[in-house]
């Protein structure tokens, strides 16, 4: 498929929603323009002869067999050979089961959002859809007489096996059990389902119901069963202890393995005859024969056709001076009266009229959070970190007084005056939601801890708090009794989800009969009761792109954000007007003059680093490297002393979710970034408008912190989890968020775990012509179809099995490799399992940095991983040990040895922020790398992946003076790169101890 017909298929798919985009590009305060050139791709083949976690089946006697390789399916001769693709990519297969005869082939496939039940032709022609629904219907299974199809499904509740009739389409639950049943396999005479429960394999007697133990619980976990021809044995995968075995079982506890291969991938094996299995193991289509313990390798070759598009990358003006409007506007606020708003913007609170300018209500480099009016419209409370943790704070707009309302340990955050202005309730960084008095006091809890819910909205009687909470996959309204903390959970809309769980609502109205919020990308209200229950469906206010609402005192207009302006909305969805915002800045340029002596310089590039070098810095740049003269004379240029040190490029962080946790951070994160040296950050997936505001307050030079390229919220499908995820419901959604992404300015789309993956086509296509890269958790198809990069060697993904279909066990086999590499993938490092080092430098918990800007939750989770790497405590799930270290740098290696490209990301704050890059390029170094690529990971490489290689990566004359000081020789010994006395981040030099000042106790500057 070449560049055209995909981006014709992309297109086709959502028409006509994204056809007239592809020729436009982002408009952002950072670029120089659009970019309207044309994109272009080329038609790579790969040919692969391993596959990881690959899945085959055939029947018996037949000449064929199905394999299911990377999200494709192909046939290859029962010899071995060459393998014929037949499906098309984006029907997204999985678990391949063969009818009997031979004819028809039955997957789970993805295409549309959700996995059902489809049937296909070996040749890929007729292909029908035989479930559908909101629910997954997983692992088909034929029946014998190949009249029906076992699977399962969650759709009345649990997991539970189902049939669905091929020829019709009917259903019939089989089972309902207390605990999930999933993976059923037929009986040869068709009387009984076997399936996987409780780590167990039981059986059903279809007419009887009656069930049966096949296969006890045993350590290790078991998976895939496959009922023998002549009924008498069951085939399934046992895990344990990092090895994956095909057993077979006669009776219950008589299990032996079958064959000695110790990668067998969780998919039911083929039975060929009763003594012949047929599976996948060890990256090989093996057959198993019982009788002899004799196994063969069936030999294949598959290739692959991947387009990779070439495409002008969005351009930076990094010395610009020009003034820019500001469109990063955070949590506005509508006024009781309806005639002002405040928010959030250039790391400032604001106030402005409507029609009038904005009026700046602080004046501080703190961090700022919040904003919420009371209902006299007399006060707002607002959260910051101005006295070290961040607290709820209650300002007066008109006299400017204001008084800290609580003093607690940790953040508190996200304020909402009851509607008597008596009480504030507000939550913390442990999730909880708590009250206070509105003139401070006593704390209360209202509910216990909740995962990242959004903000509170109290009801017209003060009895009730509405918030968005995760349930069911989906972002839903949790309503809370305030006076017993009693919980009920509705849907804004059937099977709908809120935009995301930040500002999006839901908002209850002042006069307690509407909940407003965002929903498929717009606005909605939905008509309630005094309680919350719904009295009425909700309707939709807006077609356009649509956040952030906030209600007049009246409850008549609704104040929202639209692509970074603030619009007005009635009640009846009439009288939409723009609400023009004349808020400006102009990006941060220093006028100093530096000449740094260098005692060692790597410039990110030569293995070897230099010595006794001056580097010469104007403004942001650095304008000559030069041998060290002492008797050299730079009139004008401040002298910096770093002859002791060694100077290499500042690091960059390719994957960071910089607003996951902001609000707990504060003003701590970008200092503490800095101060270990990482003088860039990339977004992989963060709250827009958070996100936007931060990248610009950072270029205004209004916060401390590095250059960060931003994304918003992932792309996601039906279901959801994380709260920097949107919920995507349709093609007409979609056109939305692109034009989001577009008009805001993004660096960066991720599309995430349940994103179509035409869609994900269609995105690349239209974010290419935007000038920006697609990133994913995905190999294949997306490396296909444009995508530019995958997050992570294994990351989390739609398949249930396992974490990733690109690693088994963490093994990762050659068709992985493979693809990455000739298809020119980056991946990201993201090495969790490198905090095993922290055995060796236990030192770092008491790192000033350490105890000056965590936060007392953030140095409790590192002291946490600290004793799981010393073995003096438990691990958690994304603690790793130094055998997955190991593991996880050799396939790195791998990578870089076939010409890939591995770039350096954390997950940061799912990793421990700052520290954990540290350790990613030390555990590299430890298990296999050469300092010099492990360094190169986190500068030129990943500024090649940002597009920006020109400006950032390297320590050359013309580029941007970003520099990382270190004591030591990280060339020599990587430990010493976390050793920075001193960084210099766009000509701007910041000593150690002044980014830590701000926090220190007894601080004079707060």
């Amino acid at each position: 498929m070449n560049a055209m017909n995909r981006r014709q298929f992309a297109g086709a798919a959502l028409t006509p929603v994204l056809v007239p985009m592809l020729g436009t590009a982002p408009g952002a305060a950072a670029a120089t323009g659009r970019t309207d050139d044309k994109v272009s791709g080329e038609e790579i083949g790969v040919t692969v002869q391993e596959g990881t976690n690959l899945a085959v089946t055939a029947r018996p006697g037949g000449d064929r067999i199905i394999l299911h390789l990377q999200g494709k399916l192909f046939t290859v001769a029962r010899a071995g050979g060459t393998a014929t693709p037949f499906s098309d990519d984006f029907l997204t297969p999985f678990w391949p089961s063969l009818r009997p005869d031979g004819e028809l082939i039955a997957v789970q496939s993805f295409a549309g959002g959700m996995f059902h039940i489809w049937t296909l032709t070996p040749d890929g022609r007729a292909v029908r859809q035989l479930t559908s629904g909101e629910y997954d219907d997983l692992c088909p299974a034929w029946s014998p007489d190949g009249e029906l199809i076992a699977f399962t499904s969650a759709r009345q509740g649990s997991n539970d096996i189902w049939t669905v009739e091929a020829r019709t389409g009917a259903l019939r639950r089989v089972t309902s059990t207390v605990t999930p049943a999933s993976q059923p396999t037929w009986s040869p005479d068709g009387r009984e389902v076997a399936y996987v429960r409780e780590n167990a394999i039981e059986a059903v007697n279809l007419a009887t119901g009656a069930t049966r133990v096949l296969v006890p619980a045993a350590p290790g976990f078991v998976s895939a069963p496959s009922w023998s021809p002549d009924g008498g044995r069951i085939a399934f995968i046992r895990a344990r202890d990092r090895v994956q075995r095909l057993m077979v079982s006669a009776a219950p506890g008589t299990e032996k393995p079958a064959g000695s291969y110790d990668d067998a991938f969780p998919f039911p094996a083929a039975w060929l005859s009763p003594d012949e299995l047929l599976y996948g193991a060890n990256g090989k289509i093996v057959v198993s024969r019982l009788s002899t313990d004799a196994a063969a390798i069936v030999p294949f070759s598959a290739t692959f056709r991947l387009v990779r598009d070439r495409y002008p990358r969005k351009r930076y003006d990094f010395d610009s001076r020009r003034e820019q409007q500001a469109r990063g506007i955070v949590a506005p606020a509508l006024s009781p009266d309806g005639g002002s708003v405040v928010f959030i913007a250039l790391n400032q609170l604001w106030l402005q009229p409507i029609g009038g300018a904005p009026r700046r209500l602080t004046d501080d480099p703190y961090y700022k959070t919040d904003p919420a009016w009371s209902h006299d419209g007399r006060r707002l409370a607002y959260a910051s970190d101005k006295a070290g943790t961040q607290d709820i704070y209650v300002l007066d707009p008109e006299t400017g007084t204001e008084r800290r309302v609580t003093d607690l340990p940790g953040a508190q955050f996200a304020p909402a005056f009851s509607p008597d202005d008596r009480t504030l309730v507000f939550q913390d960084d442990r999730f909880r939601t708590l009250a206070v008095d509105a003139a401070g006091g006593p704390v209360r809890t209202i509910l216990g801890p909740v995962n990242t819910p959004g903000r509170p909205s109290w009801s017209a009687d003060g009895r009730t708090l509405a918030f968005t909470v995760s349930a069911q996959q989906r972002n839903q309204i949790q309503l809370v009794d305030v006076a017993s903390g009693g919980t009920r959970v509705i849907e804004p809309a059937p099977f709908g989800s809120i935009s995301a769980r930040g500002d999006d609502g839901p908002v209850w109205s002042p006069d307690g009969r509407w909940l407003a919020f965002c929903l498929r990308g717009t606005l909605w209200v939905l008509p309630v009761d005094p309680r919350g229950t719904p009295t009425g469906p909700a309707r939709a206010l807006t077609e356009h792109a649509s956040d952030a609402p906030s209600w007049s005192g009246d409850s008549q207009r609704l104040l929202y954000l639209h692509n970074g302006r603030l619009r007005l909305v009635a009640l009846d969805g009439s009288g939409t007007r723009e609400v023009t915002t004349k808020l400006a800045y102009t990006p941060d340029q220093p006028g100093e003059r530096l000449v740094i002596h260098a005692g060692r310089l790597w410039d990110g590039r030569a293995p070897e680093p230099r010595t006794d070098v001056d580097l010469v810095v104007e403004g942001n740049r650095i304008r000559s490297i030069e041998p060290h003269r002492g008797d050299r004379s730079h009139p004008g240029h401040r002298f910096v002393d770093a002859s002791g040190l060694t100077v290499t490029p500042g690091l960059i962080d390719m994957h960071n979710h910089q607003h996951m946790r902001s609000r707990s951070f504060g003003d701590r994160q970008g200092r503490l970034l800095l101060s270990f040296g990482i003088t860039t950050t990339r977004s992989t997936g963060d709250p827009a408008y958070r996100a936007l505001e931060d990248r610009e307050a950072l270029t205004a030079g209004a916060r401390v912190g590095p250059r960060f390229f931003m994304t918003g919220e992932m792309f996601e499908g039906p279901r959801l989890s994380w709260e920097f995820a949107r919920q995507i419901a349709d093609s007409g959604q979609l056109e939305l968020e692109l034009s989001r992404a577009r008009e805001l300015g993004y660096d960066l789309i991720k599309t995430y775990q349940r994103f179509p993956d035409d869609w994900q086509a269609a995105v690349t296509a239209a974010a290419h012509a935007m000038g920006i890269p697609t990133t994913s958790h995905y190999l294949y198809p997306a490396i296909a179809h444009g995508v530019d990069m995958q997050e992570h060697l294994a990351g989390p993904t739609r398949w249930g099995f396992g974490f990733s279909q690109n690693a088994s066990l963490g093994i990762v086999y050659d068709d992985v490799i493979q693809l990455l590499t000739k298809g020119g993938m980056a991946v990201s490092s993201t090495l969790f399992s490198a905090s095993a080092l922290l055995a060796d430098d236990p030192g770092i918990v008491d790192d000033p940095r350490v105890r000056t800007l965590f936060t007392a939750a953030q140095q409790e989770t590192l002291l946490a991983k600290l004793r799981c790497a010393q073995g003096t405590g438990p691990c958690g799930f994304l603690d790793g040990n130094a055998e997955a270290a190991r593991r996880d740098v050799a396939v790195l290696k791998r990578i870089l040895a076939a010409g890939g490209t591995v770039v350096a990301g954390t997950d940061a704050p799912l990793d421990v922020t700052a520290v954990s890059l540290h350790l990613n390029l030390r555990g590299m170094t430890k298990y296999g790398l050469s300092a010099h690529q492990a360094l190169q990971t986190a500068t030129l490489a990943a500024a090649r992946q940002l597009g920006v290689d020109r400006e950032l990566g390297t320590v050359e004359p013309g580029k941007l003076a970003d520099l990382l000081f270190s004591e030591g020789d990280p060339t020599r010994n990587i430990s010493d790169l976390a050793r920075v006395p001193m960084v210099l981040k766009n000509g701007r030099l910041y000593q150690r101890d002044e980014l830590l000042a701000p926090f220190l106790p007894g601080s004079a500057s707060r």
